[in-house]
C-alpha cells in the first residue's frame, strides 16, 4: 500500500472513529450532537457540503472496498513455455530454491543470498556469496557458474543469460576455532 493511500486511510479511519464517538454520545441521550447537526444542516449551502463530503467518503471506501479485495499476484513469475496449450511459469522464490539445491553441490560455499532477474537474453542471476578462504575463489565461482546455469536450465526449463557472482565475505571463524 502506498504512503498515500495509508494516509487516506488514516484520515477515513479518524473520522469515523469521530462519528462513532458522536453516535455513542447521542445514543446516551446527551442532545448536544443533535443539536450540532440539525444546526449544521440548517441552510442549504451547508446540505450541499455535507453532500459533497459524503460522496467523497462513499468514493473513497469503495474504493478501498474493492483494493482490498482485489487479487493479489503472489510474487513475480518468468514464463517456462508459452504454447497453445496454455502458459507455464515459475516463481521467483521457487527459481531461488533451485539456485539453492545446486548449489549446495559446490563445496566451501558458506553462506549464498540470490537475486534474479529477467534480461533480454534470458534470467539474470545474482549471487552473493560467503565462503570458506581455503578454496580458490576463481575456480569456485566458475563451478558455481556453470552448476547454477546448468540447474537451472535442466530442471526448471529456463534460458540463463548470465551469472554473477559477488564474493562479499570470507568465513574464518573455521580457522580460528582450530588455533
Amino acid at each position: 500500500m502506498s504512503s498515500w493511500w495509508r494516509f487516506v486511510m488514516i484520515l477515513y479511519n479518524l473520522l469515523l472513529l469521530v462519528l462513532a464517538a458522536v453516535a455513542v454520545v447521542a445514543a446516551l441521550g446527551r442532545p448536544e450532537p443533535v443539536n450540532y447537526i440539525n444546526m449544521a444542516l440548517s441552510t442549504p449551502e451547508n446540505r450541499i457540503i455535507f453532500g459533497t463530503c459524503a460522496v467523497v467518503l462513499v468514493v473513497v471506501a469503495l474504493t478501498a472496498l474493492v483494493s482490498a479485495l482485489k487479487y493479489e499476484d503472489p510474487g513475480k513469475t518468468v514464463t517456462v513455455d508459452q504454447s497453445l496449450s496454455g502458459n507455464v511459469s515459475i516463481t521467483v522464490p521457487a527459481i531461488n530454491v533451485i539456485i539453492m539445491k545446486a548449489v549446495k553441490k559446490v563445496p566451501g560455499i558458506r553462506d549464498i543470498k540470490p537475486t534474479v532477474t529477467e534480461g533480454p537474453g534470458g534470467l539474470i542471476v545474482k549471487l552473493h556469496m560467503m565462503i570458506n578462504p581455503d578454496h580458490s575463489v576463481p575456480e569456485m565461482c566458475q563451478q558455481v557458474q556453470e552448476i547454477v546455469r546448468q540447474y537451472l536450465e535442466e530442471t526448471g526449463g529456463l534460458k540463463v543469460s548470465e551469472v554473477r557472482i559477488l564474493v562479499d565475505d570470507f568465513n574464518i571463524s573455521n580457522r580460528n576455532a582450530g588455533a
